[in-house]
């Protein structure tokens, strides 16, 4: 019997015959209209959940903004909103989608991720047809930072389904809107997850066989200790868990502590550098990495590894999530395992190899287990130096305008 995957798994939806009808109305007057929306300012994706976006439903058709979520389109298509809606009632109402953000539909449509990696009109009338006939692919975060393979634009059913007219065919709007990664079928992507032997039966017992830990030398963290943790970061994955109530604490010579953080106790510090470096890097136009994103691990307090949290826009909730490394030199983001397990496995391999090289001692937890690495240090200090800037500046404009205030007072 074939092994079950998860490449083709989609997230459905429940909708009424009628909102069905206005979701592909709202397609066809965004696909149609795509060249004059890019024009005029394009698509809003940074108020995704529309909660405080304005006009409401009911008065944007007769004021509307230069740019708008793909969902505040809805008026405008001729789908008329009853008076006195707020977005959320509207959305709801005519089209069945709740605008939170967690609802997977709302986040396929319009996440902000899509800001940065495909922000187009035309694209974002293509996924809604087609979530229509196959619902929301289940990597949907993963497409929307452009991580994984999609094919919403290329499928010729889907643009049947939008029966667009000649002479949007003769402007060429039938086209590829990105390329996107390689497409990784089940039986490759199964065949990888097979390779990955480490799992939470064995991994305890794979670090005494190599020789990287004694038994009183690897401890994990409790449940009440993981927990905290998800209070602090969000919901993590069943296999970090796992991977936390194993080695979460210490694991003998797993890793030099001096050089890789990945211990419970280092996470805070690599999660603030992570979401320092993100905002950093998202003004400068780097890969787009999700708010809830959790940052598991760093190499000299920089450049950390991250996985996606197990949030409730996965039905149902991810077992395990791909790990990915954020270059903060270059902003870029690359997937660089699968699974968490094969991450850390990944980890085992390099310890093995020092220790087959004859320098254990290269991996070991060192000193204080709170304090960070010297680059991590420089890291903090710096940071700490712009806040600073920052402070002295703002305070320096307050006491100009004080200043400034009491001399036109003085002088009138």
């Amino acid at each position: 019997m074939a092994e079950v995957s998860d490449r083709y798994e989609h997230h459905f939806h429940k909708y009424t015959n009628e909102q069905y009808d206005n979701l592909l109305t709202l397609a066809r007057y965004l696909v149609v209209n795509a060249g004059t929306i890019d024009a005029a300012g394009g698509l809003l994706f940074d108020r995704a959940y529309m909660l405080d976006f304005e006009p409401m439903p009911d008065g944007i058709a007769a004021h509307p903004p230069a740019a708008m979520p793909p969902l505040a389109y809805g008026p405008l298509a001729g789908i008329a909103a009853l008076p006195g809606e707020d977005w959320q009632d509207y959305c709801q109402r005519a089209f069945g989608i709740e605008i939170l953000p967690y609802d997977a539909f709302c986040l396929w449509l319009q996440s902000p991720l899509w800001a940065r990696t495909e922000p187009s009109t035309l694209g974002a009338g293509l996924r809604i047809v087609y979530v229509l006939d196959l619902g929301v692919p289940h990597d949907h975060v993963e497409i929307s930072m452009g991580q994984a393979h999609t094919n919403y634009d290329r499928s010729g059913f889907l643009w049947d389904k939008l029966d667009p007219s000649a002479e949007l065919f003769k402007a060429g709007i039938r086209r590829p809107v990105r390329e996107w990664p390689e497409w990784i079928g089940a039986p490759r992507l199964n065949a990888r997850r097979a390779a990955i032997t480490l799992n939470a039966d064995n991994l305890r017992q794979t670090l005494i066989e190599h020789g990287i830990a004694r038994p009183e030398g690897i401890a994990g963290l409790s449940e009440g200790e993981i927990r905290q943790l998800e209070f602090t970061f969000g919901a993590l994955p069943r296999s970090y868990r796992d991977v936390l109530s194993l080695i979460g604490h210490r694991a003998g010579r797993l890793v030099d502590d001096r050089e890789l953080q990945i211990y419970a106790d280092q996470l805070p510090e690599v999660n603030r550098m992570g979401r320092e470096r993100r905002a950093e890097w998202e003004a400068e136009g780097g890969d787009p990495i999700p708010d809830d994103a959790i940052f598991i691990g760093a190499r000299y307090g920089m450049s950390p590894w991250f996985i996606l949290q197990d949030s409730r826009a996965h039905h149902p909730p991810r077992g395990d999530s791909p790990v990915f490394l954020f270059d903060t030199d270059t902003g870029k983001v690359t997937q660089v395992s699968i699974s968490v397990w094969g991450w850390v496995e990944g980890l085992v391999a390099d310890a093995d190899y020092f220790i087959a090289k004859g320098i254990p001692e290269k991996n070991a937890r060192r000193g204080d287990p709170s304090g960070l690495p010297p680059l991590a240090l420089q890291y903090k200090q710096r940071a700490q130096r712009d806040r600073n800037i920052t402070i002295i500046m703002m305070a320096g404009a307050v006491l100009l305008g004080a200043t400034l205030n009491l001399i036109y007072r003085l002088t009138t």
